[in-house]
């Protein structure tokens, strides 16, 4: 620092500047993880889901009861974790929020239409419905990793 103005030289004044940045970044770039969390383990809970409804639609038990638990713990994942970040990347509100309805939406499908046309279970149906919500939810992951 300049010794009569106390002030900092420009070469200091744009290390102090490229410094701040570094923590900046720094911060923001550890934000993501709560929410790619969210949307793992929302991939896991539906692949899981749809297998399940198959199990219990071929016995014959348990299917509402199945997917009750899982939505109500997906829906508790889907608010808990992203109460963990404390700072967020730009426009994150509004891809966490179309993430998650596109999630829920298409798990509502596979519900519904798992309900009404395979009461007896299918084993193709509730495979390709856990692969499209397993692969939903990640790719929402990866697109708050990338962001």
């Amino acid at each position: 620092m300049d010794e009569t103005t106390e002030s900092p030289t420009p070469a200091q004044a744009q290390e102090l500047l490229a410094k701040a940045q570094w923590i900046g970044a720094t911060s923001i770039n550890a934000a993501s993880w709560p929410v790619a969390m969210v949307f793992t383990s929302l991939a896991i809970l539906g692949s899981m889901l749809m297998i399940g409804m198959q199990i219990v639609s071929h016995t014959g038990y348990g299917a509402p009861l199945l997917a009750t638990a899982v939505g109500i713990w997906g829906a508790a994942t889907a608010c808990i974790w992203p109460m963990f970040q404390t700072s967020t990347k730009a426009g994150y509100t509004r891809r966490f929020l179309t993430s998650l309805i596109a999630y829920f939406f298409l798990y509502s499908v596979a519900l519904v239409v798992g309900a009404s046309l395979f009461r007896d279970g299918n084993i193709w149906f509730y495979v390709s419905a856990a692969v499209v919500l397993a692969g939903v939810g990640l790719a929402a992951a990866f697109r708050e990793l990338r962001a």
